[in-house]
């Protein structure tokens, strides 16, 4: 393959994620025994250890590494959550359905061609991508994307369905005020170069009167400020690298400091305004509220549907890992 693991890592790791909705499989295999009953679904032991595979492959690729059986079984000991988390996904799976939910058209188009576009549109790094993930072919792809947009879609549904009223977000802003304090803060521009030299030549410039904002286009190896002549925003305290920090915080409105030494280089800084802190209003984080509410009832009507859902799970069933098991790479 041309392409790196590297780069490959995100998509691996996406594939992983989908892999946690693959619809259930049976095994006629006395020594395969069910783990998940939900209905009509059994899962059994096989199936769990392909799903969960799949998921130690996307760990290893999401953190630049090869999979190795070695990793499997370092990993092996968070089966169990594994199995509750699949649990989850059964519940929302049959509330999807139950309740009619689809997908957009085209949506398994449009994440399969996000894949397909990172392998450069290659046929063979595509397959390759599959198989490295542990994925048979694109057929199983399209699968679990549609499985796991439909767990999407019944999460949702249910956090779109809660009610929250206006009485219950402000006893919620009143119960944790705190949180909404803006702390003070300043707004700067900065001019960050490698040489002590440059920064004290830069400095005499702008005391002659030089144009800040121009000399920050030409001169500061802060790409991503320099584009906008300096400018920092506005930042809180503890936001940047302490001697930064403390030159900003100390600095008058409108006059140069610096040049001022850290581990990037050296800084001259001009701080343009200065914001006190203030109690943020309920009306501004309102929306804040109100989505931090609807998650946290999604979450308990969630595990209502779970309590009522009848589903049958047995971790004791989950064997020792045996030195011999036959997880290859």
């Amino acid at each position: 393959m041309n392409l790196t693991r590297r780069r490959l890592a995100p998509w691996l790791a996406l594939l992983a994620t989908l892999a946690l909705s693959l619809p259930a499989t049976t095994a006629a295999q006395t020594d395969d025994p069910v783990l998940i009953e939900l209905g009509g679904t059994r899962e059994r032991l096989s199936f769990v250890l392909e799903r969960f595979e799949i998921a130690v492959r996307g760990v290893a690729a999401n953190q630049g590494m090869a999979y190795s059986p070695e990793l499997f079984a370092q990993l092996y000991e968070f089966l169990p959550s594994f199995l509750e988390q699949r649990v989850s996904e059964l519940v929302l799976l049959d509330y999807a359905r139950t309740r009619g939910l689809s997908l957009p058209e085209g949506r398994v188009d449009e994440v399969v061609a996000g894949v397909r576009a990172n392998t450069g549109d290659d046929d063979t790094v595509f397959v390759a991508l599959l198989e490295e993930a542990g994925f048979r072919d694109e057929a199983h792809l399209r699968e679990l994307i549609e499985e796991s947009e439909l767990v999407q879609a019944a999460f949702e549904a249910i956090r779109d369905g809660v009610q929250v009223g206006d009485d219950e977000v402000r006893v919620a802003y009143q119960a944790d005020r705190q949180r909404f304090v803006e702390p003070e803060q300043v707004c700067a521009r900065h001019i960050l170069v490698a040489e002590l030299e440059e920064a004290e030549e830069l400095a005499d410039a702008l005391r002659e009167g030089a144009d800040f904002g121009e000399l920050a286009r030409e001169a500061s190896i802060d790409t991503g400020s320099a584009e906008r002549g300096g400018e920092l925003g506005c930042l809180p305290q503890g936001a940047t690298v302490p001697p930064f920090d403390e030159a900003v915080f100390g600095a008058e409105i409108g006059e140069l400091t610096g040049p001022v030494e850290t581990q990037f280089g050296y800084h001259l800084l001009v701080v343009d305004e200065r914001l006190e802190a203030r109690q943020q209003p309920v009306t501004e984080v309102r929306d804040q509220i109100e989505r931090e509410l609807r998650a946290e009832r999604a979450d308990l009507a969630l595990e209502r549907y779970l309590e009522i859902a009848n589903v049958r799970v047995y971790p004791e069933r989950i064997p020792e890992l045996s030195p011999d098991d036959p997880e290859e790479d």
